[in-house]
């Protein structure tokens, strides 16, 4: 709920906290709406969640841009949206079987990817070369 909790009464199917781990929320849900901030795509995308994107300021506008564009979401304005669109998207992009499945597969990616490694061992090769010289 964010620091303006307190301003929310929530639903009575509806449950919140003033934190909560995100990267324990995310496996959990069908859809994530965001303000596009590079966390939460990246962890969407990491756990195969199709977005919602409703940019707020800086490179929020880009992701949702790209999210849109290469068929991982969808964009709102954050502004300017009616209710009625915003649950209209949310019920599209439920019902899009095809966005669905290749977020899925995006996250599987990712999960199985051993970049991480690659990445660890090259910035320890890095750092040797950098201490060798030293």
């Amino acid at each position: 709920m964010g620091v303006a909790n307190s301003q929310f009464q929530l639903a009575d199917n509806m449950w919140g906290k003033p934190y909560l781990v995100q990267t324990k929320i995310l496996p959990l849900v069908d859809l994530v709406l965001t303000h596009g901030g590079n966390n939460t795509v990246t962890e969407a995308f990491y756990y195969g969640k199709p977005m919602i994107v409703m940019p707020l300021f800086a490179d929020q506008y880009d992701n949702a841009q790209r999210i849109l564009e290469k068929g991982y979401g969808n964009r709102i304005n954050g502004y300017l949206f009616k209710h009625g669109e915003l649950c209209k998207m949310i019920d599209q992009i439920l019902n899009d079987k095809q966005m669905i499945q290749k977020c899925k597969q995006a996250g599987e990616r990712m999960r199985s990817s051993d970049s991480k490694q690659k990445a660890c061992e090259k910035i320890e090769e890095i750092v040797e070369r950098l201490s060798f010289k030293n």
